[in-house]
């Protein structure tokens, strides 16, 4: 399915009924987004970034993150929070919609559903020690599927079952600890195993979205619909925005010197490579 591009949408503009699935796509590098949504925390953590571009793409996918679900809620982006769920995924405060947020080098993927949903986008490239951590936390029938290259290299197999699986763990809230006991069965129709059970009511979308990228979406139906989000929001947003947040603006502090403690992207691929301390 070909993305269909648009601009940041205004809110409420957007309809999303029981069982659909939209997933938005986003240029990190070349979609400006106002800082001005962001809470005190979002833009903290945005400063303690080792790099600042690191720093920059996550503002933005935060962003981009509360201007879309705007367009679902009817509410100003500023006015939405990203909260912690209890299984530790990212959640709405106050709201009932779903989504999941996955972003790679300078693309990010958006699934929102209202009912569960997982996504996962991965930039393929080579990686060193890819042999051990299959060996250490795929299945054996798994590991010899990605060893064979069913995506056509050892390295896109490996990330083609990798987005699979960690969609599905999101879309599930089991997490990175049961990252073993998934297994992607590929096919004509692929299927994920949980424990060696087929799991039948969770539909596995797998794309590459952008040259280099390849994302799984995860939930109980296929993907309704794919956007993406024009490279610049439309001015009369960013105008209205300005004018409404001008105090905010002036109060918003100088983040100053980087922080030590945050360095790279912060998806689950890395924690699993670089585990930090």
């Amino acid at each position: 399915m070909e993305p269909v591009t648009v601009f940041a949408p205004n809110p409420g503009t957007i309809r999303i009924g029981p069982g659909e699935v939209h997933a938005w796509l986003v240029n990190l590098d070349g979609w400006t987004a106002s800082r001005l949504v962001l809470d005190p925390g979002e833009r903290d953590r945005s400063a303690s970034y080792l790099r600042p571009q690191d720093g920059t793409r996550f503002a933005a996918s935060r962003a981009a993150v509360k201007v879309i679900v705007s367009g679902y809620l009817g509410c100003e982006p500023a006015r939405l929070r990203i909260v912690t769920g209890v299984r530790g995924q990212p959640k709405l405060a106050g709201h009932s919609l779903q989504f999941s947020l996955s972003r790679s080098g300078s693309a990010a993927l958006l699934a929102v559903s209202p009912d569960p949903v997982g996504a996962d986008l991965e930039f393929v490239r080579p990686r060193a020690g890819l042999a051990d951590l299959v060996a250490a936390r795929f299945a054996t029938a798994e590991a010899a599927c990605v060893a064979a290259g069913c995506g056509g290299s050892q390295t896109r197999s490996f990330y083609r079952h990798w987005v699979a699986k960690e969609a599905y763990l999101k879309a599930t809230g089991r997490g990175l600890a049961a990252l073993r006991d998934t297994a992607l069965f590929c096919g004509s129709t692929p299927v994920i195993r949980f424990l060696g059970a087929a799991e039948p009511a969770w539909k596995i979308c797998e794309t590459e979205p952008a040259p280099g990228y390849l994302a799984a979406i995860v939930a109980a139906q296929p993907v309704t619909a794919w956007r993406q989000m024009a490279e610049l929001p439309r001015v009369g947003w960013r105008a209205g925005h300005r004018r409404q947040d001008r105090s905010a603006r002036q109060a918003e502090p100088d983040p100053g010197p980087l922080q030590a403690g945050r360095g790279g992207r912060d998806d689950d691929l890395v924690a699993v490579l670089q585990p930090g301390p």
